[in-house]
C-alpha cells in the first residue's frame, strides 16, 4: 500500500479536510439553531389586523398609501381633482394625523411633476421607513414572508445574515472537496500510497449531506402566510369592523381604489384589457373582371 510516509501525509491531508467540513457544519447547524430560536410568539388569526395591515397584506406598500390618502379623502382632510386619466392634483388640509398619513402626503409630493400633479396610485416601496416597520411587524408576527426565510425571521436580523455567512463557509468547502480529492490521488499515484483515498469519498458524501440537511431545515415562505391568510379572512367578518374603521375603508383596504365610482377623483384607473382578441378584420370580396365575349369568332 505505499510508503509510510506517503499514506501518512495523504492521511494528513484526508484529516485536514474532515476537521475543516465538521467546523463548517457545526458553525452551520449552530447559526440555523440561533436564527429560529429568536422567533418570537406568532400572532394567532384572532387577533385583529388593524388597517394599514390588512392593506399591505393585500397589496403592499402601495396599497397602504392609497388607503391613507383616501381615508384624509373620506374626512375632508384631502382635496383631490383628476387632471388626467392617471395623475390627480392633491391638497390636503392638514399635515395628517399618524406617521402613515405624514408619509403618503409625502411620497405624494415626491413624485408629483412640475405642475404639482401626483400620479395615481402613487407608488410606494418598503423602503419607506413607516412602510418598512409595518411590513417588518408582519414578518415578525408570522403573517408576511420575508423572501424565502422561515416564518417570523426577518431577512435583515444579525441571526439571518450569521446563518447566510455560515451557509456560504459550507458551500465553498464542499466546491472545493472534489479539488482535494483529485490532489489526493495525484499525491496517491506519485507516491503509491492509496489507502487515504478510502476516505475522501465518503467524506465527499458527507459534505453533501449536511448541506441537503440544512437546506431541507431551512423551510421559506414567500408572501403571506397561512396564518396571515387566516387573519385577512377574519378581517372579512363584521365584528371586524371598528368606530373610525367602515366597512367602506375595509374594502379599499382588500380591493383598492378600483371599488371606486368612476366619477370618484381617486378612482384607479383601469388598464387596457390584456388577451382581449383583436378585432376581426372582414375579408375582402373576390373581385370579378368581366371583359366580354372575345373577338375571335367574329
Amino acid at each position: 500500500m505505499g510508503a509510510w510516509w506517503g499514506n501518512l501525509l495523504g492521511g494528513a491531508l484526508l484529516l485536514a479536510s474532515l476537521v475543516i467540513v465538521r467546523a463548517t457544519a457545526v458553525a452551520l447547524r449552530r447559526a440555523h439553531r440561533d436564527m429560529t430560536a429568536g422567533v418570537r410568539a406568532l400572532r394567532t388569526p384572532d387577533e385583529r389586523l388593524d388597517l394599514y395591515e390588512l392593506a399591505y397584506l393585500h397589496g403592499g406598500g402601495e396599497r397602504v398609501v392609497q388607503v391613507a390618502l383616501l381615508r384624509m379623502h373620506a374626512d375632508r382632510r384631502l382635496e383631490a381633482r383628476r387632471v388626467s386619466k392617471r395623475r390627480v392634483a392633491l391638497r390636503p388640509l392638514d399635515r395628517g394625523r399618524n406617521e402613515m398619513e405624514r408619509t403618503a402626503l409625502d411620497l405624494a409630493a415626491r413624485a408629483a411633476d412640475e405642475e404639482g400633479n401626483a400620479p395615481w396610485p402613487v407608488p410606494a416601496g418598503d423602503s419607506e421607513p413607516v412602510i418598512r416597520a409595518l411590513r417588518d411587524r408582519l414578518v415578525l408576527d408570522g403573517l408576511q414572508g420575508d423572501d424565502g426565510h422561515p416564518v417570523g425571521v426577518l431577512r435583515r436580523s444579525s441571526a439571518a445574515r450569521r446563518r447566510l455567512q455560515a451557509r456560504n463557509r459550507h458551500d465553498t468547502v464542499v466546491r472545493w472537496l472534489p479539488a482535494v480529492v483529485v490532489a489526493g490521488l495525484a499525491w496517491a499515484v506519485a507516491t503509491d500510497s492509496y489507502l487515504p483515498l478510502l476516505g475522501h469519498l465518503p467524506l465527499l458524501w458527507w459534505a453533501h449531506r449536511v448541506r441537503g440537511r440544512a437546506e431541507s431545515a431551512f423551510v421559506g415562505v414567500y408572501g403571506v402566510t397561512d396564518a396571515g391568510h387566516k387573519a385577512m379572512a377574519a378581517a372579512e367578518r363584521p365584528e371586524w369592523i371598528r368606530r373610525g374603521e367602515p366597512a367602506r375603508l375595509r374594502n379599499l383596504a382588500v380591493d383598492g381604489a378600483k371599488i371606486l365610482a368612476t366619477r370618484h377623483p381617486l378612482h384607479e384607473p383601469q388598464g387596457p384589457r390584456r388577451n382581449s382578441p383583436a378585432p376581426a378584420t372582414p375579408e375582402p370580396e373576390p373581385v370579378v373582371v368581366y371583359e366580354g365575349p372575345g373577338l375571335g369568332g367574329l
